[in-house]
């Protein structure tokens, strides 16, 4: 964002996206507009995304990657995908490091956050991050919870999504 000029951004991410955008957000804080979850982490100082989504570290437990410190994708099936979904989001899903879900986040970000208009959506119809939503909306966010569209649907019917936060901008 510095050295291109970017100034009054709006951050969006999904999913574990959150992580960045909320540790990106206290690093570059004179340069946000906004910032918008789209069923995304939403940590808190301290909080990683193994301590936000209990369920996900036991998941990549089982999921090993080629290498010992990577965890294979998740199984877009659990992640509410259709068939078609599932095949758009298999060809683009890597192994990752399984420390990028293990590290806490790093102090700053409360401060900004309540700085700066903050929404969250939320895909309804799942209970992936439901518990985050609550927590976002105790914290002063907006939250906006989508009915009828899966977590993976936000990212494989791009015009809906994209039509759900244009609404917010």
């Amino acid at each position: 964002m510095e050295s291109e000029g970017v100034q009054d951004t709006i951050l969006v991410e999904h999913s574990y996206g959150g992580m960045v955008i909320t540790g990106a957000a206290a690093l570059a804080a004179d340069r946000v507009g906004q910032v918008v979850y789209a069923d995304a982490s939403a940590p808190v100082t301290g909080e990683s995304a193994f301590g936000m989504l209990p369920w996900l570290e036991p998941a990549f437990a089982e999921a090993r990657g080629p290498a010992e410190w990577e965890v294979a994708p998740l199984d877009t099936g659990a992640l509410g995908a259709d068939e078609e979904g599932a095949a758009w989001l298999s060809s683009r899903m890597t192994p990752m490091p399984r420390f990028t879900h293990e590290e806490p986040l790093g102090p700053g970000s409360e401060e900004v956050l309540a700085t700066k208009p903050v929404t969250y959506v939320y895909c309804a119809d799942q209970d992936f991050f439901t518990e985050v939503a609550a927590a976002a909306e105790k914290r002063g966010f907006r939250v906006v919870a989508l009915s009828d569209v899966t977590h993976v649907g936000l990212l494989t019917h791009p015009n809906g999504s994209a039509q759900e936060l244009l609404k917010l901008a």
